[in-house]
């Protein structure tokens, strides 16, 4: 009986499940933007001046909203994004120098994956609201 279930655990079978995003973020579309939206906008204006690559973190943000992005794109941006404007973290924020070190390594891992798939209009998008919100002149010129 115990090659049986070595062979096939019974915890594996709730992995064979298709996931569906929904039955983790709910199946209001627009809500879920606007609280990404918001979320990202007010940790950028609190946080960007702290972060190394600034500029690129705001491309990704443009770079998801953009309905040409692939999907997969989409989700790995999703998520690092998250990570970036979620409370909970590895290192907390507040912790002086090393508070976002954590942050900036998961967002450097999204921007290698899919640097390919952020374009010219993401990185201008990305300039222009930095300049509208006075966050270009407080970061390292890109």
């Amino acid at each position: 009986m115990e090659s049986a279930t070595l062979k096939n655990p019974q915890w594996l079978s709730r992995f064979k499940k298709p996931v569906r995003p929904e039955d983790y973020v709910g199946n209001d579309q627009p809500k879920n933007e606007r609280i990404v939206r918001e979320g990202f906008m007010a940790k950028a204006k609190r946080s960007l001046n702290q972060l190394p690559l600034a500029h690129e973190t705001v491309s990704l943000y443009f770079c998801l909203l953009d309905p040409k992005t692939p999907l997969w794109v989409k989700g790995i941006v999703a998520s690092a994004l998250a990570y970036f404007i979620l409370p909970l973290d590895a290192i907390p924020d507040l912790l002086p120098l090393a508070g976002f070190s954590d942050d900036a390594g998961v967002l450097a891992a999204a921007l290698t994956a899919v640097s390919a798939h952020i374009t010219d209009e993401h990185r201008a998008r990305a300039r222009q609201w930095m300049e509208s919100e006075a966050i270009l002149e407080k970061t390292a010129t890109v």
